[in-house]
């Protein structure tokens, strides 16, 4: 089922490295790695991206990066982001 009704191609099935398949939305995961980079440059999180819980512990659960900082976090981000959107 997709996760934004309207915008189905937005979401992609990915297999982890534990194994385990979930469905990320390219959108989603957008904002995520723009306000990670935002985060990395001015020090300031992007206005209302509060409520996706912006902190690197919750990027490290939810993409399975290994970032400890927002600047890992954001390289990490940008480089699985296209990773996937420049896939065929």
């Amino acid at each position: 089922m997709p996760t934004i009704g309207n915008l189905p191609s937005a979401d992609v099935r990915v297999q982890f490295p534990d194994g385990k398949v979930r469905t990320l939305n390219l959108l989603r995961m957008l904002v995520h790695t723009q306000n990670a980079e935002f985060k990395a440059k001015h020090g300031m999180f992007l206005p209302s991206v509060g409520k996706l819980h912006p902190t690197v512990k919750a990027l490290r659960d939810e993409y399975a990066i290994t970032a400890r900082t927002w600047e890992d976090a954001a390289t990490q981000m940008r480089a699985f982001y296209e990773h996937l959107t420049t896939q065929d």
